[in-house]
Order: C-alpha cells, then sequence, then structure tokens
C-alpha cells in the first residue's frame, strides 16, 4: 500500500468521529425512555432562540471537528485520554439510566441530576480532545480549540438543561 493509501486508511480506521457513535447510540437509544421533561417541546419551553441557536452552532462544531481528526495511543496523555473518555461515556449512560429508572429519585429530582446528561458530556468530550492530538489535514491544530468548542457548548447545553428544570 502507498504511503497515500495508507493516510487514508488511519483516517478511517482511527477518526475522531468514531468516538461520537456510543454517544449518539445513549442519546438515540435512550431518549424516548426519558421522562416527559425531556421532550422536545417540554425542554425547549422558554429557552430564548438565542441560546438554542447558539447550542446548535457549538454542537455542530463539537461533533463535527473529530472528523477531521485521527485517535492515538502513544503518548501518556492519549492514555489518560482514553480513561477520562471511559469515565465520561460510563457517566453520561448513568445521566441517563438514573433519569430513565430512577425518575423520583432526589437524584432525579434535583438540578444536577436533571442536567447531569447535558454536564456529562464534558467528560467524554475531554477524553476525545486528549487522544485526538493531530488532524489528518494538512493544518495547524491544538486541542485547546476543541476543548474550547466543548466547553461553551456543554456551558449553553448544561444552561438550556437548567432552563427546562426551571421551566
Amino acid at each position: 500500500m502507498d504511503s497515500v493509501g495508507r493516510v487514508a486508511g488511519t483516517a478511517v480506521a482511527r477518526n475522531g468521529v468514531l468516538l461520537i457513535v456510543p454517544a449518539m447510540v445513549i442519546t438515540f437509544g435512550l431518549w424516548s425512555a426519558l421522562p416527559a421533561q425531556y421532550g422536545v417541546e417540554a425542554f425547549d419551553r422558554g429557552v430564548p432562540a438565542w441560546l438554542l441557536n447558539v447550542e446548535n452552532a457549538l454542537r455542530v462544531a463539537v461533533f463535527g471537528i473529530p472528523v477531521l481528526l485521527y485517535f492515538g495511543r502513544r503518548s501518556r496523555l492519549q492514555v489518560t485520554g482514553w480513561y477520562v473518555y471511559l469515565v465520561g461515556m460510563l457517566a453520561y449512560l448513568c445521566s441517563y439510566l438514573a433519569q430513565i429508572y430512577l425518575p423520583a429519585s432526589a437524584w432525579s429530582g434535583s438540578v444536577i441530576g436533571f442536567t447531569a446528561p447535558a454536564w456529562t458530556t464534558l467528560l467524554w468530550f475531554a477524553g476525545i480532545a486528549l487522544v485526538c492530538e493531530r488532524t489528518w489535514l494538512a493544518l495547524p491544530w491544538h486541542r485547546w480549540v476543541y476543548l474550547a468548542c466543548a466547553a461553551a457548548f456543554v456551558t449553553a447545553h448544561t444552561a438550556h438543561a437548567y432552563m427546562a428544570f426551571q421551566g
């Protein structure tokens, strides 16, 4: 295989977007089982249009940027990133399961528990930033770009969830 083929193969087999797939399985697989407060109409009620627009623009960034990246496990930081990613994905899954199976619990009824599906995403986004230290394009790249986008998205997403909790 020539060098172009190797680079293309690496870009596909280790593409950062693959790290988004488990979160999408959790989200789309469990969304319909969440309590009614998480339904689109109830969740968006009373949330300003500007916040919804900012949140959606940042969502495109944090879910789109990994397409340009590929992951590894060479450096100590990347290895740490895999642990952060796995803990984050587990926390994200548990945040859904708590709302589904324990909706009347003190945790699920608290602002922290209700917004957990929003703020726990920061953990697995941070994991993605740590394991994806390079882009397969000939562009300058630093993980702080992704971390900044992820932090801004999680802030907007959590603010949205907080408003839904208040509503």
